[in-house]
């Protein structure tokens, strides 16, 4: 303590439990009937909504995978075509097949080395 100065203990404001302020709780719900089935009406509409969107999506999804499976199906086809096309364009353009197509057609036959001037 200090000289000549009187102190004493601060101490917080408290109230004791039985003048506090009790903050009612509501612990029952009441409604009303109309309010109810509004509420029902609602959720019942949502619902429904709900389950017709999922449909949608679904036949939506369904709709995506069926095309894609064609468009694969054509892909795979197209490639075994152009596979095709490939070997027919390597064996037309192989120097044997030229000149036994032209000796065939035209009676043409390579030149011997005789035959050929180079500059």
């Amino acid at each position: 303590m200090i000289a000549g100065i009187h102190s004493r203990m601060l101490r917080s404001q408290t109230v004791s439990v039985g003048m506090r302020q009790q903050v009612a709780s509501r612990s029952d719900w009441v409604i009303s009937k109309r309010l109810a089935r509004l509420v029902t009406l609602i959720l019942c509409v949502s619902l429904f909504v709900l389950f017709a969107f999922g449909q949608l999506m679904h036949w939506q999804i369904k709709s995506a995978v069926n095309r894609i499976d064609r468009l694969q199906s054509v892909r795979s086809q197209y490639g075994s075509e152009n596979i095709a096309l490939l070997a027919s364009r390597a064996q037309l353009t192989a120097e044997e097949y030229i000149i036994a197509e032209a000796g065939r057609k035209y009676q043409l036959v390579p030149p011997r080395e005789d035959q050929v001037r180079r500059l």
